[in-house]
């Protein structure tokens, strides 16, 4: 099981190519399958989107980052006519006794779709290639209005044909240059952690697993969470994510709040010399403006920016 992901890996064997690279691991010919062509045109082609599900197993064995890019590139198939049911592949890996397909299952109808014994086909260079068929019933049921990853495995005696170059198929060996970096796994300050709900941190995994990429030379701070004490002062949690290959621990720095009229609310530096942020990872830091350095005491804090100042 996820044999795919030995391909999206760069040559270091640890990390993940960017999404664009990953994206074009998807099959050129990329089309669901239509199970019942009466049943579309009743639709009039109305079309829709899918959503990622995830097999329990698979949700559970999987880390953040690879949960995203499953996520981006079922984000990036095609939409589907209402009440068709369709495959479309993403990764296919030679082996010594077959080769191992990746697809996405893809159910477009209103009820839970279930792919227990079905034939398969795969075509290379718009040749037939291998025919089988596949037992799925350990993939489970697809729920309505989703698409879910799995591998089918093609045994050589599938094969139509051994006279085929794969070299058509988007599994590319030359790996490139990374050129995106998303620092997904979080670590927690041991403090910090104990104080921390299970809530908690599952809210501030989800934020982790949906921020943009960075640059590999970035580090980014990201406010996330605004209170106010009786004192007055400002609490603020921030999210630092560190995409270098190097430890990123800053003395002190220079930050700023604006509400949401873009006003200055209050700036000045901040004591991070306990901040200790690993390469490619993330971690939530509390930083505290006491209400002697606030600037705008009325400020509509519902919006916000934290800014770092140069």
């Amino acid at each position: 099981m996820f044999s795919f992901f030995k391909n999206w890996l760069k040559k270091d064997e640890t990390s993940l190519r960017s999404l664009d690279e990953i994206k074009n691991d998807l099959a050129e010919d990329a089309k669901p399958r239509q199970q019942s062509s009466e049943l579309i045109r009743n639709t009039e082609m109305q079309l829709i989107d899918t959503e990622l599900s995830l097999h329990p197993g698979w949700e559970e064995r999987l880390d953040g980052e690879k949960k995203y890019t499953l996520r981006f590139l079922q984000a990036e198939l095609p939409k589907m006519p209402v009440g068709t049911v369709g495959v479309t592949g993403f990764s296919l890996i030679p082996e010594e006794e077959g080769i191992t397909v990746a697809l996405f299952f893809r159910n477009a109808t209103e009820r839970t779709a279930r792919f227990e014994k079905l034939t398969l086909s795969v075509y290379l260079d718009d040749r037939l290639f291998a025919n089988h068929q596949c037992d799925l019933t350990n993939m489970g049921a697809v729920p309505p209005g989703t698409s879910r990853p799995w591998e089918v495995f093609f045994p050589t005696e599938s094969f139509v044909d051994d006279n085929f170059s794969f070299s058509r198929w988007k599994v590319k060996m030359d790996l490139g240059n990374r050129t995106h970096v998303w620092p997904t796994e979080l670590d927690l300050d041991p403090e910090m952690e104990k104080r921390m709900t299970e809530t908690m941190k599952d809210k501030l995994m989800k934020l982790v697993n949906t921020l943009p990429s960075l640059a590999p030379d970035q580090v980014e701070m990201v406010g996330f969470d605004l209170g106010k004490k009786k004192d007055g002062s400002i609490v603020i949690c921030a999210l630092f994510r560190n995409a270098t290959e190097h430890e990123y621990a800053p003395p002190a720095l220079k930050v700023s709040i604006t509400d949401a009229a873009g006003d200055l609310v209050v700036k000045g530096t901040m004591d991070t010399s306990k901040l200790r942020v690993q390469p490619r990872t993330s971690r939530p830091w509390i930083l505290v403006f006491p209400e002697s350095i606030i600037r705008k005491k009325n400020a509509d804090l519902r919006e916000w920016n934290l800014n770092l100042i140069d």
